[in-house]
């Protein structure tokens, strides 16, 4: 069953990599998905950048399916791709806390924009990632306040929206301000890999081209609500202060698009994701639920609300006659306490395996479709009922290590890691779970 789960993690990964999706909606003069439709034909030129864990991939896939319609191309990624491409200009920043490369980059990529002619069209791949591979601070904020300020963030429990509500607020280039640097005849068009819950594009990678809702007065709240003001950088206390009393300006808001013709298009999700896990779960004669929604909540709470439905004590009551798969979608949050080591997938598959404990009949896969999980080389872990006893056999006491948030020295010790390295894709995590 470990097997199984990880290889429907793997073959359902590879059928929405962002190369084939964007495939499917690329023909030799046209881009079409869903309303979009554009005919390349009636552009002089085409000018390609992406931003985020994907960016390698969605750049070269748009150069090799465009050929010589495009005359330029720009990618920032966090790591060295397999390959190269003539036209595209590579940039390496840092992720997930930002560094000077990402603030070279972003001047890279607002160089690359200032630079398209008009009447052009423009192709902006976003993936998650890019809120911190791609950082220029605003006001006297320096890179060690910004870094001090996202590591507060990562490690509070917010949710991702509230995460890069804050982020917005203190950067030149989130929030739709990368705009201001187009020219207003050009035609933009977003393509976005979701790694948010909802799909809400003004969220994914911060939204350096989507105008944006939120406000000083909800990033300040944010702080309030996780108890993270007093713990600030004077600079960042002292920008936000300024933004909620109207002295620095806002994030470019909806209607301030000075753009006539953007379209923002999401081509890869993890919805998407679940139900082709399922369609090949199907065929292995699974019975398979998928959630409808994508999860937001702490972690405690996503590992209960999966444990309540997939614990089934009377064969003869459960609405899913054996065997049964269960597709979960999300991000979780975690608030970090302790000094150990670990990701969010690591350690809901912790607590997984603490609540099936005695199941002998259920696998338990958390994975981050990434294939990094927090700062690790793993991607998530596979547990099942038999883990928290194999763990005693051994000595180990789980709850010490889910206490210290050591997550991954449990699972090493365990043998329960899953490592896939960068996958090149960012759809959220997927937990599988399988009741045999």
């Amino acid at each position: 069953m470990n097997r199984l789960a990880e290889e429907i993690f793997s073959r359902s990964l590879e059928t929405e990599n962002p190369s084939a999706v964007l495939k499917e909606i690329i023909s030799h003069n046209r881009i079409d998905i869903g309303d979009t439709s554009i005919d390349l034909d009636q552009y002089p030129a085409i000018y390609v950048a992406g931003s985020g864990k994907a960016a390698w991939e969605m750049v070269y896939t748009l150069c090799e399916e465009l050929g010589e319609r495009v005359k330029r191309a720009l990618a920032i990624s966090s790591y060295e791709p397999c390959g190269v491409h003539s036209k595209i200009e590579l940039h390496h920043a840092a992720h997930p806390v930002p560094d000077e490369t990402s603030i070279k980059a972003a001047e890279k990529l607002i160089q690359f924009l200032k630079e398209v002619p008009e009447n052009s069209l423009l192709l902006y791949a976003v993936s998650g990632g890019t809120s911190s591979l791609v950082c220029q601070p605003t006001g006297d904020i320096s890179i060690e306040d910004l870094n001090r300020t996202y590591a507060l963030l990562n490690n509070c429990g917010a949710s991702i929206q509230e995460i890069n509500t804050v982020r917005k607020h203190i950067s030149r280039v989130k929030g739709g301000q990368l705009l201001r640097h187009l020219n207003p005849s050009v035609t933009l068009l977003d393509l976005l890999i979701s790694d948010v819950p909802n799909d809400d594009i003004q969220f994914i990678g911060s939204g350096p081209s989507i105008p944006d809702t939120s406000t000083f007065q909800d990033a300040y709240h944010v702080l309030l609500k996780y108890e993270l003001w007093d713990q600030l950088p004077g600079s960042v206390i002292n920008h936000i202060e300024q933004g909620v009393d109207g002295i620095v300006p806002e994030t470019l808001k909806p209607g301030e698009d000075s753009v006539k013709d953007h379209r923002s298009i999401i081509v890869g999700s993890a919805r998407k994701l679940a139900i082709k896990a399922r369609d090949l779960l199907e065929e292995e004669g699974y019975n398979c639920w998928v959630a409808e929604q994508a999860y937001c909540d702490d972690v405690a709470q996503v590992v209960r609300n999966i444990a309540d439905k997939v614990i089934v004590l009377d064969e003869h009551q459960n609405p899913f006659p054996l065997p049964a798969a269960f597709i979960f979608y999300g991000e979780s949050t975690v608030e970090v306490t302790g000094s150990g080591k670990g990701g969010r997938n690591q350690e809901l598959a912790l607590r997984g395996a603490l609540e099936i404990e005695g199941f002998e009949n259920i696998t338990w896969l958390s994975v981050g479709t990434d294939g990094i999980d927090g700062p690790t080389d793993a991607a998530g872990a596979i547990v099942s009922g038999k883990t928290i006893a194999e763990a005693d056999k051994k000595g180990i006491n789980p709850r010490h290590y889910l206490k210290n948030n050591d997550s991954y020295h449990f699972h090493e010790l365990l043998g329960t890691l899953l490592k896939t390295g960068p996958t090149g894709n960012n759809l959220m995590d997927l937990q599988i779970v399988l009741v045999d």
